[in-house]
């Protein structure tokens, strides 16, 4: 299957947005499906940890891809059979960034689960962006 994504223009720069956005462990305090989040020790490839949301619960994921200061993927089991992995994205954009999160339905019943729930889960990662948004530029 594909990502399925949601973008955002931001005036901030790329390193601004991946300073908020790569602190897993600050994310509910401007994301607003996050519970919690946590990853053990710093943002990097195979790095474990949980994260709670209020529109699917809690997860333990796995960062599954990694680009120092550009990208990074975390993947949590979202079902039995079903394994959901989510894609943080920052590109530079004129005098700012645009940033893009998706997400890809992986495993056996991905063909199922990924028409089923890209309605719900895209429009949370609307409001995601935009607090994410907000964040980094009002840290200017």
């Amino acid at each position: 299957m594909a990502f399925r994504e949601a973008s955002l223009e931001t005036s901030a720069s790329s390193a601004d947005v991946w300073g908020v956005w790569s602190d897993v462990n600050r994310w509910p305090e401007w994301n607003p499906d996050m519970k919690e989040s946590h990853i053990e020790g710093p943002l990097k490839l195979g790095a474990t940890g949980m994260i709670n949301t209020r529109s699917g619960g809690k997860h333990d994921v796995v960062v599954t891809q990694f680009q120092e200061g550009r990208s990074f993927e975390l993947e949590s089991t979202a079902l039995p059979g079903t394994k959901m992995a989510i894609r943080a994205t920052i590109m530079p954009s004129g005098a700012g960034s645009r940033i893009t999160q998706g997400f890809e339905p992986r495993g056996l019943l991905a063909p199922i689960v990924g028409p089923m729930m890209s309605g719900p889960i895209l429009k949370t990662f609307n409001s995601v962006l935009n607090g994410l948004k907000q964040r980094v530029e009002s840290k200017r």
